[in-house]
């Protein structure tokens, strides 16, 4: 053991040293075996000896070139991620300092590259499942839709799949999280193709190389060799391939383990979306490009296809809203996802945050997000008798608000139009009804005294100016229509009236709207972390095999070194 864990100068080790391949690879597995003894990583013993004698540089070094990243990465990546969860809350993670003051291009452009490679696979394999499905019929995929509506049950493939790339997952968090220098890299092009670990009886010099698979807008032409090269090859910029993933995985919110999966997933959208340079570089309009979301199939689609249509290139942060909003719009049920709807809208208002301290103009159809909030509220006010009894809706609805109030008292600063700011109140108006039973809701719960008064007191005084731009425009909205003797104008005619009536308006200033908590991950989480770390532990302890083949090559690489 002392041979396998002692990294000096002068002793590197089998996992720095020359040793063929396959006797690293059987170093791996020995110790990950050692790492997922205990289904509760905290209480395996054994792992005091690693975290004393460290591996943390050996692992690192089999991120640095592209053959043992190939080889060996994967296994190097899912052994630090679970080495930094060891005690985590109780001590200092040497593993966990470590990863944190990381600043070397190589090894975190490796990282990067085993967790856009992990993804990719699944996002192929689902886009490969979707076009079976259309090859097979209409009739298959009808069965198929509507089989997957009722059932979703932690054993299905679909699932086993998701659950498998939680370990990449929390990789991805736990480098956002941790590092600063990790952010440089979500918008990197990746230089090397998707593929599965090559086995230690492959030649790794038989990796073929590729060119980058996204390309920005205008960065290079298209009747280049490596321009078309990467055009036809996968996706391999990883925050493009987190996206996609996600606008896969959080189709399905039905059981525990999909739900982990979506929480993490938006943990990490959360810790990038807090972060200055990363937020920098997503609103960055040079850097677009052409990522594709898939979509929920739902019966108000126009369209039976399962992503979007438009391929134009957009800007990260365009994508990151359009996935928001459409996890907004398709997750509305009775067992609604409470704790994903509060991550979904933190992610947009710190979007939201950066574009007003920055005044960035970004260029979205800012009333989807609107329209959607608001059918969210009126979701939520339909069904308050019933949802009030399982979660905090009000903290949904305090959110939701506080993201109206942060466009009403600063949207002349990053809405990209003033008739996108007419949008706005006209949306606002239009839909009062919604806003007025919110009130109602909110009111009576505050003078009630029951387990969510401090939220709904909240929301209550949250609702100050939505209620006046209301208590405003409506009655000059009903004298217009009086004097034209119109029952049913057209939205022209209303914008019209809400232009021509601004400069009586009285609105409260709010302050603090682009302030929030920044996320630190504290004993709080411990219980979900700790839950998701065993899933990792036991998937992986179950796909550990060393079968007769890879016997067979050790003991013959082995014999050669003698």
């Amino acid at each position: 053991m002392d041979s396998l864990l002692t990294f000096q100068a002068d002793h590197p080790g089998f996992l720095t040293g020359d040793e063929p391949a396959s006797l690293k690879d059987l170093c791996l597995k020995l110790l990950t075996i050692v790492a997922t003894g205990m289904d509760n990583v905290g209480q395996n013993a054994l792992l005091e000896y690693v975290m004393v004698n460290s591996v943390y540089e050996s692992l690192i070094h089999l991120l640095f070139q592209a053959e043992s990243r190939v080889c060996h990465g994967h296994s190097a990546v899912l052994l630090l991620t679970i080495l930094i969860q060891y005690k985590k809350y109780e001590s200092s993670n040497p593993y966990s300092v470590k990863l944190s003051i990381l600043d070397q291009e190589m090894p975190l452009h490796g990282y990067a590259n085993v967790i856009t490679n992990s993804l990719i696979t699944y996002t192929q394999s689902y886009e490969a499942s979707l076009s079976d499905q259309v090859s097979s019929g209409w009739l298959s995929s009808i069965t198929s839709m509507v089989g997957n509506m009722f059932v979703s049950d932690e054993g299905s493939p679909r699932i086993e799949q998701m659950r498998a790339r939680n370990a990449v997952l929390l990789a991805l968090y736990q480098a956002v999280h941790l590092n600063r220098n990790f952010i440089a890299t979500l918008a990197e092009y990746q230089t090397e193709a998707a593929s599965p670990k090559l086995s230690p009886s492959q030649n790794p010099a038989q990796l073929k190389e590729k060119t980058v698979a996204m390309i920005p807008a205008g960065s290079a032409s298209l009747n280049t060799p490596g321009a078309v090269a990467a055009a036809n090859a996968a996706p391999s910029n990883l925050l493009v391939t987190f996206l996609e993933y996600c606008s896969i995985v959080m189709q399905d919110t039905k059981t525990e383990s999909s739900q982990n999966t979506n929480k993490l997933s938006f943990l990490i959208l959360l810790c990038i979306t807090e972060d200055q340079y990363a937020n920098a570089l997503m609103h960055d309009a040079n850097l677009s490009f052409r990522i594709k979301l898939h979509r929920a199939p739902m019966r108000h689609r126009k369209t039976a296809v399962n992503w979007e249509t438009d391929f134009s290139s957009k800007s990260l942060a365009v994508a990151v809203l359009d996935l928001m909003v459409e996890f907004v719009r398709s997750h509305m049920m009775k067992r609604l996802p409470h704790e994903l709807y509060l991550l979904c809208l933190a992610v947009i208002h710190r979007l939201l945050a950066y574009q007003k301290r920055s005044r960035v103009r970004l260029h979205y159809p800012w009333k989807e997000l609107w329209t959607s909030l608001i059918a969210l509220l009126k979701f939520v006010c339909s069904n308050e008798s019933s949802l009030v009894k399982k979660m905090n809706i009000f903290a949904v609805g305090l959110q939701v608000v506080v993201i109206f109030n942060l466009f009403v008292t600063y949207g002349d600063t990053f809405l990209p139009s003033p008739s996108s700011y007419d949008e706005l109140y006209y949306e606002i108006v239009r839909c009062h009804q919604t806003f007025d039973s919110l009130y109602s809701i909110s009111l009576r719960h505050s003078t009630s005294g029951g387990e969510y008064k401090d939220s709904a007191v909240r929301l209550t005084n949250s609702l100050v100016n939505v209620r006046a731009i209301i208590a405003h425009f409506n009655p000059k909205i009903d004298t217009w229509l009086s004097s034209q003797q119109l029952s049913t104008p057209s939205e022209e005619q209303i914008l019209e009236v809400v232009k021509s009536n601004y400069d009586s308006l009285t609105l409260k200033l709010q302050e603090g709207l682009d302030q929030y908590e920044h996320y630190v991950e504290s004993p709080r989480h411990s219980s979900f972390f700790t839950n998701l770390v065993r899933s990792v532990i036991h998937d992986t302890r179950q796909s550990i095999v060393l079968n007769d083949l890879e016997l067979q090559t050790v003991l013959q690489d082995f014999s050669s070194i003698q």
